[in-house]
C-alpha cells in the first residue's frame, strides 16, 4: 500500500500590520497545499521521496517562478512543478495582506510503503 503525504512549509511570512491579518494568511497556506496535491500525479519510485517548490503567490493568485529548492529525486520534480503550476490561479490572497505577493515553498512528499 502506497500513502502519499503533503506538507506545506512557509519560506518567508511578512510583518503583517494585525493579528487578523496573520490569521487569514495561516488560514490561506492551510488551503495552499491542498490545492497543490489535487493536482499532483506523482512521479512512482520504488523509495519515499520528497521534493520541495518554491514560488511566488501574487494578491490576485497567480504564481511566478516555481522552482525546485530541494530534492530527493530529480525523476520527480517535473511532476511537482507541474502540480504547482496546474493549480492556478489560486484564490486571491487575503484583502487584509499588504503586500503584493508572499513567497513560500510547498514539499511533497512520496512515501511508499
Amino acid at each position: 500500500m502506497k500513502k502519499l503525504l503533503i506538507i506545506l512549509s512557509l519560506f518567508s511570512l511578512p510583518v503583517l500590520a494585525d493579528e487578523s491579518s496573520f490569521k487569514n494568511l495561516n488560514e490561506y497556506f492551510e488551503y495552499l497545499p491542498n490545492e497543490v496535491h489535487k493536482n499532483w500525479i506523482p512521479y512512482r519510485a520504488n523509495t519515499d521521496y520528497e521534493v520541495t517548490i518554491q514560488f511566488k503567490v501574487k494578491k490576485n493568485g497567480e504564481i511566478t517562478d516555481p522552482v525546485v529548492v530541494k530534492s530527493t529525486n530529480k525523476n520527480a520534480n517535473a511532476s511537482a512543478i507541474q502540480a504547482v503550476k496546474d493549480g492556478a490561479p489560486y484564490k486571491p490572497l487575503p484583502a487584509s495582506y499588504p503586500g503584493d505577493s508572499v513567497k513560500t515553498q510547498v514539499e511533497l512528499q512520496f512515501l511508499k510503503q
